[in-house]
């Protein structure tokens, strides 16, 4: 075997780490912790660590959702696997990234002793520097991911209660893209899936009451089977 350094085999460890997308105040947000240990200490980062024995990549990120920083999801995706040489200072280190959507921000957010803190970020307001290893560019792939998404999938519902009206569901949107789409062209495109369930009206004080609707979920996973694109 050759003794060259570049074919050395090499010892690693496998980790996860989550984007937390939320909805809160009109917005789109990130979770993120402060370090308290180094490596990167008093660093931005993200919930995740180790694949425990026994453990898929996907319970292990829920696991350490609810350890580092309280938050339990319903939606999480895998996003992508980082793993270029020197990303963690302490051993060669594979990271299989995921992101999650919830609906529920405004509960307080928890952290656990190896953090200082925990902080809810605006997506156009992330830290500008002090990130831990590459978590920065974790979160810039799955906003990526995201907005991609949003245009063959209803994902954005994910952030929205059970219940919701055209104007809150159009906000998603607009929030997550960075721009205002054109009100009458987008009620006209999702109210044409089919998919979309008048629940009931709720007064306003500007007259109009407002209609809620809530997603049939079990209609679109038919349809889905079925070759049905979803675009907005």
């Amino acid at each position: 075997m050759s003794s060259d350094a570049s074919e050395e085999l090499s010892t690693y460890v496998v980790s996860v780490d989550c984007v937390i997308f939320g909805y809160m105040h009109n917005a789109i947000m990130v979770a993120l912790l402060m370090r308290a240990e180094e490596p990167f200490a008093d660093c931005w980062a993200l919930p995740g660590g180790p694949i425990l024995a026994g453990e898929s990549p996907e319970q292990a990120c829920l696991r350490k959702l609810e350890e580092d920083i309280g938050l339990k999801v319903e939606y999480l995706e895998q996003l992508y696997t980082f793993g270029a040489p020197g990303r963690d200072p302490r051993k060669r280190a594979f990271s299989i990234s995921h992101f999650a959507l919830i609906e529920d921000t405004e509960r307080p957010l928890i952290w656990g002793q190896d953090s200082r803190t925990a902080q809810w970020f605006h997506i156009d307001k992330l830290p500008s520097s002090d990130w831990a290893f590459d978590h920065e560019n974790i979160v810039q792939k799955a906003l990526q991911r995201l907005r991609g998404k949003l245009s063959y999938e209803p994902i954005g519902l994910s952030l929205l209660p059970e219940e919701f009206s055209l104007p809150e569901l159009k906000n998603i949107y607009d929030v997550i893209l960075g721009k205002e789409l054109d009100r009458r062209n987008f009620y006209k495109k999702i109210k044409a899936t089919g998919l979309l369930l008048p629940t009931q009206t709720i007064p306003s004080t500007r007259g109009k009451p407002t209609q809620l609707y809530r997603f049939d979920r079990k209609r679109y996973a038919q349809l889905k089977e079925e070759g049905f694109a979803f675009e907005i």
